[in-house]
């Protein structure tokens, strides 16, 4: 009896519309989180390119963060540009402490007067736009915060000081 060989990298469903690819990476994610909690890692991230016309002039640098929440729960940042927007959502990382937040934003190639923050609720919107370099994310910070919030920008990189309410 002859066997035939299967290759790993084909679609697992496909019903004509080209979703075997998003379904297979979509299961490699699943199970790195899975594999990132296991080994007791805090933090992993996976980048790509993306496009969604067949001639490829528009194309985006997309990426995913999944970082452990304190509360034992992960917690899945996106960043990049996506091809349907030429609003770019930048690299954030939010570090919980005792009684404070401490966000950090890479926004190069805006000036700190071109910055907008707005805080509602457990919300931070980060906003900021100078030519063709537009920026927006909004952040769940998990916790209710109160007081203004103390900022520093300096070479492209807006750090953010919040004191947990």
């Amino acid at each position: 009896m002859e066997k035939k060989k299967v290759k790993n990298n084909a679609p697992i469903l496909d019903f004509g519309l080209k979703f075997g690819g998003i379904l297979t990476e979509l299961g490699n994610f699943t199970q790195d989180i899975t594999k990132m909690v296991e080994e007791g890692k805090t933090e992993m991230s996976r980048t790509g390119e993306i496009s969604f016309d067949k001639s490829q002039k528009r194309k985006g640098m997309y990426g995913v963060s999944v970082r452990m929440g304190g509360d034992g729960m992960p917690r899945v940042d996106t960043f990049g540009r996506r091809p349907e927007s030429d609003i770019r959502e930048p690299i954030v990382d939010v570090f919980d402490e005792a009684d404070r937040l401490q966000v950090i934003i890479e926004l190069p190639g805006v000036e700190e007067k071109d910055i907008t923050l707005e805080i509602k609720e457990t919300t931070l919107t980060i906003t900021a736009g100078k030519g063709e370099r537009k920026y927006k994310k909004e952040i769940d910070l998990g916790v209710p915060v109160k007081g203004e919030p103390k900022k520093q920008y300096k070479n492209g990189i807006l750090e953010i000081n919040l004191k947990k309410a």
